[in-house]
């Protein structure tokens, strides 16, 4: 996942911007790698994990102005390796931070999808985004195959950031998993229109710029491809004529082919697989390729002339 972690390192380079976008932006990391815990007396805390430190360090510069009560501590596992986990327990401001960002209601119940109120402006629609793609969100490497996606657990929060992201013209898709459903694209244009979008621009530079190399290669060989094929059907052609031609110079008819075909005769006979172009420099004089190939086509019907 090296390109993902580029654009999540890019990603936490970009100013939040206003003081609602900076709560739009810190709802989407928590909507897209916070979990719950219930722990003893009732008390709980929120856990938000990601693999990189920058990126948690983020998460802590974001909540700073909000005055919660966070912690960063580091977590190895065997699956997944090393985490940076920030936590937020329930004490202090921190129950008040997690309902102003929509993760917990007024009545401290937990919530399944991002509040309307959180998402009126494009640009806290952007802001969320960006930080939902901080907290679960993934791409694949330049010129490998595209995907993109979202990696979420509930299907209605998927369903509302499908319609986030076509709000922004990213037209993304649904598909359930075993344990999480993913809002995903594979198309390329997308993809480098939600970097651009979120404010990734080295890393869109760098998709676009093996998606032109892609497609200058995919031309080249096309072109290469038909060349060969050119080239094939050329020499076959030729060889069909230079057996023909050397039928008739066998025969007796040969004593009646004119000079100005005679020499051309000879030059396909010697040099079977060169193209018309290419044959048509050797005439001396030169001739050019049409009146070349009218001879050769008058030599052939005249070889056919004996078969028939």
């Amino acid at each position: 996942m090296g390109f993902t972690r580029d654009v999540k390192l890019e990603l936490v380079t970009v100013p939040p911007g206003a003081e609602h976008c900076r709560r739009a932006q810190l709802s989407g990391v928590l909507f897209g790698a916070g979990t719950f815990e219930l722990g003893a007396g009732g008390h709980f805390a929120v856990r938000i994990s990601v693999a990189h430190p920058a990126v948690a360090r983020h998460v802590l510069a974001l909540l700073k102005p909000l005055q919660a009560d966070a912690q960063l501590r580091t977590v190895e596992s065997a699956p997944v390796g090393l985490r940076y986990e920030v936590l937020l327990g329930d004490e202090g401001r921190s129950l008040q931070v997690l309902n102003e960002v929509g993760v917990l209601s007024d009545d401290l119940a937990v919530q399944m999808t991002a509040p309307r109120r959180l998402l009126e402006r494009h640009c806290c629609v952007v802001a969320f985004l960006r930080g939902l793609f901080l907290g679960c969100g993934s791409m694949s490497a330049p010129g490998s195959p595209v995907h993109a996606e979202f990696t979420m657990e509930s299907e209605g929060f998927a369903e509302q950031v499908q319609r986030l992201l076509a709000r922004l013209d990213l037209p993304f898709s649904l598909t359930s998993r075993e344990r999480n459903v993913a809002c995903y694209t594979k198309r390329g244009q997308t993809a480098a229109d939600l970097l651009a979008v979120l404010g990734a621009h080295d890393s869109c530079l760098r998709w676009e710029e093996h998606a032109v190399l892609g497609t200058v290669r995919e031309s080249a060989n096309r072109l290469a491809n038909c060349d060969a094929a050119n080239a094939r059907r050329a020499a076959s052609a030729g060889a069909r004529q230079a057996a023909l031609i050397s039928e008739l110079m066998a025969s007796a008819a040969w004593d009646d082919v004119p000079p100005r075909l005679r020499d051309v005769a000879e030059l396909r006979v010697e040099y079977p697989y060169l193209s018309l172009a290419e044959l048509a420099e050797l005439a001396d004089p030169p001739l050019s390729r049409s009146a070349l190939n009218h001879r050769l086509r008058r030599l052939v019907a005249l070889a056919g002339e004996l078969a028939g």
